[in-house]
Order: structure tokens, then sequence, then C-alpha cells
């Protein structure tokens, strides 16, 4: 059983994710496109917009884990880890461009323990990367070392790297 559960879960993350998030924005996320993301100056204030956001478990429409418009998450201020991911990664573009924000995924076992955040290119170097609303500070010098930090104990079945504005994956590594 536990290998049927990670073939779905590398199916999921590597084929069915993005497209069921692009698809799930279209029928139901349109109207938020129209909502204004605040501007921030510095990363304090993306930490203090990312305060105001609320964590929350993904509702039934929501079916299985599918990434919001940004904006739907700042209209709402509530979404789980990916929402924080997403709003994290527009308000770092908004910001900073050349802190080329990215989506990095891990699928974990427990499921319950899967994982997303926000990922940048760190003022000195190396990566920094926003945890929900915490701004976790390191010496991660590639997104395999960011994985490792946020995954803990949790045994990694699969992981990805993403652009955040067309969902389009960069990097997909098998365990």
């Amino acid at each position: 059983m536990s290998r049927i559960i990670d073939w779905f879960l590398r199916l999921w993350l590597q084929k069915l994710r993005y497209r069921w998030s692009r698809l799930r924005r279209k029928w139901f996320e349109a109207k938020y496109l129209r909502q204004t993301l605040p501007t921030p100056s510095s990363l304090s204030d993306i930490v203090a917009y990312l305060a105001q956001v609320t964590w929350t478990m993904d509702g039934p429409l929501h079916l299985f884990d599918a990434i919001s418009y940004p904006q739907t998450v700042w209209a709402k201020k509530k979404d789980d880890c990916d929402g924080f991911a997403i709003l994290a990664a527009a308000l770092l573009e908004q910001w900073q461009p050349s802190s080329r924000p990215v989506l990095l995924t891990a699928m974990l076992r427990p499921m319950r323990r899967s994982h997303t955040v926000c990922a940048f290119s760190a003022p000195d170097g190396g990566l920094w990367f926003f945890d929900n609303n915490l701004l976790r500070q390191g010496d991660f010098q590639i997104y395999a070392d960011v994985v490792a930090e946020f995954k803990g104990e949790a045994r990694l079945v699969c992981w990805d790297v993403v652009e955040p504005t067309t969902l389009q994956t960069l990097e997909f590594h098998r365990a």
C-alpha cells in the first residue's frame, strides 16, 4: 500500500497538481484578479503582510491541494502553506524581482507533513525561504538544502521547484 501512495504522490506532484491548480483558478478565482496586492518596500513589509493571513486547511471545494492566485489569498486573508508561498512569491517579485522567488513543494510521508514554501535568493547570496508567515534565514546554498530543512524527520517521496507566475515546473526530484 505504501508504494501505491508514493506512486500517487509522485504522479500528483509531477503531472496533475499544477494542471488542477490552473483549472481551479480559471473556474473559481478569476474574480479575484482585480484584487490589488500590497506594495512592499522591504522584507519586513512582506513578513508583516503575511502575518495578516491566517493558516487554514483546504476545504472540500479544493478537493485536493491547489495553488490559488496570490490575489485570492490576499482577498480572503486565509489559506494553507501553498497560499502563503504564492503570496510571498508575488510580493517578493514586486519588491525585488532579482530575488527570483520559486515555490518548493515536498511530498512527504506521512502525507499530512507535505509542505510548500517560497524560496528566493537572499540579499547576501544563498537562499532564504518563507515557511508560511515566517522568514527562514540560513546558510542554504541549493534548493535541496531548503527541502531538507523543512522536511524534518518526515520521509521524502519527491519534491519540485516551480515558477510561481506560470506554475511551470523547473525541477522535479524523486527521493
